[in-house]
């Protein structure tokens, strides 16, 4: 995307700072209320596979929390390597 100003690289790790918090919440809340050890979860957690017979929703939550954990790992990367 092309931006009509350049943003100062503080101003990008204040927002990042702000995504990866709301970001962090997100994830003890889902882990809080599936009853997993948030420290447990690690960078490369894998829901599980879904049953042969189903409608393909009983590992929502878990696919709900990799992509969480995905979308963190990699603002945390690119705050890094500001």
């Amino acid at each position: 995307m092309d931006f009509a100003y350049e943003i100062p690289s503080a101003t990008k790790i204040v927002i990042l700072e702000r995504v990866i918090k709301e970001l962090e919440l997100e994830i003890f809340e889902l882990c809080n209320r599936q009853g997993i050890d948030v420290s447990t979860v690690a960078a490369d957690y894998a829901a599980p596979a879904e049953p042969e017979v189903g409608d393909g929703t009983e590992y929502n939550m878990e696919r709900r929390l990799v992509s969480l954990n995905t979308r963190c790992i990699a603002s945390k990367a690119t705050k890094a390597a500001l």
